[in-house]
């Protein structure tokens, strides 16, 4: 029996990636405009917060997965340049980790709750900065 998934391509990722991206600041943006409403009606409060942020999560996964395919079905050089950005944002990220805990305990512990955003944050801008240095390095 055939998998019909194994050539699936996964179309629309910089779309979907946008999109979710809006989503998940959606609830942001329109909470002044409905402020009292929202606030006052605490299950559609949640509601409010539950369908955006879970659109945006099913388009994140799906980015996810289709960059993980694009990549793994490409050029031996694409996947090199991959994997050394990964290398790097991995340990940027452990050194990062460790100076935040160590700072956040001592100094300020109500900041440990912000610890998982902020360290995906420098993922992000460490990984695409690592990215762009190693296309150059391989040039």
């Amino acid at each position: 029996m055939k998998n019909p998934l194994k050539n699936f391509t996964f179309p629309y990722t910089t779309f979907v990636l946008t999109f979710s991206a809006l989503m998940i600041f959606l609830p942001v943006f329109l909470s002044p405009v409905l402020e009292k409403f929202l606030f006052t009606n605490p299950g559609v409060f949640r509601f409010f917060l539950l369908i955006p942020s879970l659109l945006a999560t099913l388009g994140f996964i799906y980015c996810t997965l289709g960059y993980h395919v694009k990549i793994t079905k490409g050029d031996e050089l694409k996947f090199r340049i991959h994997l050394e950005a990964l290398h790097v944002a991995f340990t940027s990220n452990l050194i990062t980790l460790f100076i935040l805990i160590f700072l956040f305990l001592n100094f300020y512990p109500k900041m440990l709750n912000w610890i998982l955003a902020i360290i995906s944050v420098v993922a992000i801008i460490v990984y695409v900065v690592a990215a762009e240095l190693i296309k150059e390095k391989y040039q």
